[in-house]
């Protein structure tokens, strides 16, 4: 009873005057404010502490950046009748967070726009989510779970007076806190780089207004007048969150949709560009001393393949088909395959092998461009087919008309083909389908979280973290399929007109935060893994090889592509893709182009749709017509 009158005595002062609405006030604002610090801790995993006595105008700049929309949001307490709403506010900046740190995490990206309006791919794959659950994600439910505690002990929260002036003051506040946070950024950057000369100084100074005028005006700024970062966008939004916001990183994204929603529909590329692209096009091809005869392809993509994983681990094997398949005569073998994939993940991987093209900056590129017309080595061949072990996910029937692949196999909706299932089907394709065929097999059974290595232990591994030992045990199956598949191909017929190229669609442990319990593991038991910092391997078997060649070089998934079409005759072909053969060292070490030129040239010809519109001289949309 006494403390019944003691919480009784408490609240009856709260209520009284503005104490209410300030108590609300304070406690609205430490739970936006706590979440969107620990968002920025896992993602970033530091404070900047240390800079308040090393470089105060960075720590001020950097809290005011956190602190800036969560006073805007937190002014409406003084207006409004009553506080339900931010107990919504708290739920949706949970499913906000929470969404971004999965994604993050399992992509090394914060969301797009573009990618929220992919969910529908998440369809039978929910279950990867659980590989990346941990106590970060259980940290914004428990907060808010302490909100709403707290909201539904008082009773405070029923308050009906309003308080308009000390909204409007606050909002006030909240602007000329952005503002002062803004301007302690621009210092650091003339600290860093030096002050504008006078050609720039116009455009700062455009700059500086807008980034002095809006709560997330950093961003915009650079939307409205910006241009070269576009390109980069998943890097600008990383240091976007990290200076500011993941709150206000929302509207600004929200206006980065609007201002730019001409980059999701095919555009008009300059004369210029079109220039830069036609004389990439021309050093690249040039007439071979050696023709090779044309040879079928088997192409595996194996879900989520990291290189690491086909070496010794603990005195054992887990991938002993593939191991043995990649010290083997006739085969090149590339172990450091730098994965290049972005939003798009497996069908990027896809993408990559089959074009030689990288994937658009932003969104996935099978989704927003998935009826262009593509450069390929699929209509070369008078029988194609892809191997889909799930129906409906990453746009597969559209893209395999794009890519010119004549059949597309898959199970029904809901029915998930094993791997062992897509090696028989790639099998049987190979040997009915005639002496000219291309098939693509997509491996499913190694996709995160592993479920299959959960379920079913193939190789004991003891004292692995779980989903380091579910991970290998899946890729032990995986290998075993393989297995079949090569032994099937090397004692047939085929093996003196086929070439088999199996590789990853991408890697995996990407976040070195998330997995780092796999990394001190991996340090403890000599195992060459670190997250973060891994490779997908390539392993082409072609009769046109002599020897066993071990490239130990970091490589690219572009590479792939001039592989290939070195490796079955069709090095006369008009597009040879952004990489390098590599079978050839010189190439290797002088690249015609960079990484970063290739991301950016392929950004453009995929969004204007290149190889229809500006390649051909004819109405043909069929590649195969004009190029060969």
């Amino acid at each position: 009873m006494q403390i019944t009158s003691i919480l009784s005595n408490i609240r009856s002062w709260l209520v009284c005057g503005h104490r209410s609405k300030w108590l609300i006030f304070l406690l609205f604002t430490s739970s936006l404010f706590v979440k969107t610090m620990l968002f920025h801790w896992t993602t970033q995993h530091s404070i900047l502490l240390s800079s308040l006595w090393k470089a105060p105008a960075a720590f001020f700049a950097f809290w005011g950046g956190k602190l800036v929309p969560v006073l805007f949001l937190s002014a409406f307490v003084f207006i409004a009748k009553r506080q339900y709403w931010t107990i919504v506010v708290n739920i949706l900046l949970d499913i906000w967070c929470i969404a971004n740190l999965f994604y993050f995490k399992a992509n090394g990206f914060f969301l797009t726009f573009d990618m929220i309006f992919m969910v529908d791919n998440m369809d039978g794959f929910w279950s990867s989510l659980n590989a990346y659950m941990g106590w970060d994600i259980m940290m914004f439910l428990f907060i808010t779970g302490i909100y709403i505690a707290i909201f539904c002990l008082t009773k405070i929260f029923s308050t009906t007076k309003r308080y308009t002036i000390i909204t409007v003051l606050m909002i006030m506040f909240a602007f000329l806190w952005a503002s002062l946070t803004n301007f302690l950024y621009q210092k650091i950057n003339y600290d860093k780089f030096g002050k504008p000369n006078k050609g720039q100084l116009v455009e700062q100074t455009t700059r500086i207004q807008y980034q002095y005028c809006f709560l997330f005006g950093n961003f915009y700024k650079d939307v409205i007048i910006g241009g070269a970062w576009l390109e980069k966008v998943d890097w600008w939004v990383k240091g976007y969150i990290n200076n500011n916001s993941i709150i206000s990183y929302f509207p600004a994204m929200l206006l980065y949709q609007i201002h730019n929603m001409e980059k999701n529909n095919t555009i008009k590329i300059s004369q210029e560009i079109e220039a830069d692209i036609k004389n990439y096009i021309k050093s690249t091809n040039h007439d071979t001393t050696k023709q090779i005869e044309q040879s079928n392809i088997i192409y595996i993509l194996v879900e989520s393949l990291e290189s690491w994983a086909l070496e010794l681990i603990e005195n054992k094997m887990m991938m002993p088909n593939l191991h043995r398949f990649a010290q083997s005569n006739q085969v090149l073998y590339a172990d450091k395959i730098i994965s290049q994939v972005r939003h798009g993940n497996s069908a990027d991987g896809q993408m990559i092998g089959v074009t030689g093209l990288l994937p658009i900056t932003s969104g996935a590129t099978c989704k927003l461009y998935g009826k262009n017309v593509y450069p390929n080595f699929a209509h070369m061949y008078s029988n194609s087919a892809i191997i889909n072990p799930s129906k409906g996910a990453w746009e597969q029937t559209q893209m395999t008309q794009s890519y010119e692949f004549l059949q597309l196999i898959e199970p029904e909706i809901g029915e998930v083909w094993r791997d062992m299932d897509v090696i028989n089907n790639v099998l049987d394709y190979s040997f009915e389908s005639g002496p000219s065929f291309c098939v693509l097999g997509i491996t499913i059974t190694s996709h995160v979280p592993f479920m299959y290595g959960v379920e079913h232990t193939m190789h004991e591994v003891e004292t692995m973290p779980q989903i380091m030992s579910a991970y290998l045990n899946c890729l032990h199956y995986t290998d075993s399929c393989i297995g079949v598949l090569v032994d099937s191909m090397l004692n047939s017929p085929l093996a003196n007109n086929t070439t088999i190229v199996i590789t990853g669609d991408h890697t995996i442990f990407r976040d070195a935060n998330t997995f780092s319990d796999m990394t001190e593991y991996a340090q403890a038991n000599d195992i060459n893994f670190q997250a973060g910092k891994t490779f997908t391997p390539l392993i082409i078997y072609s009769p046109n090889i002599q020897g066993n060649i071990h490239v130990t070089d970091t490589c690219y998934q572009m590479d792939i592509f001039p592989t290939i079409l070195h490796l079955i005759g069709a090095e006369d072909y008009y597009w040879k893709g952004f990489g390098v053969n590599l079978l050839d060292s010189i190439a290797r070490n002088n690249r015609p182009i960079t990484e970063q030129e290739a991301y950016r040239l392929s950004d453009l010809m995929i969004r204007s749709d290149y190889f229809r519109h500006y390649c051909a001289d004819t109405d043909s949309t069929n590649i195969a017509e004009y190029y060969l």
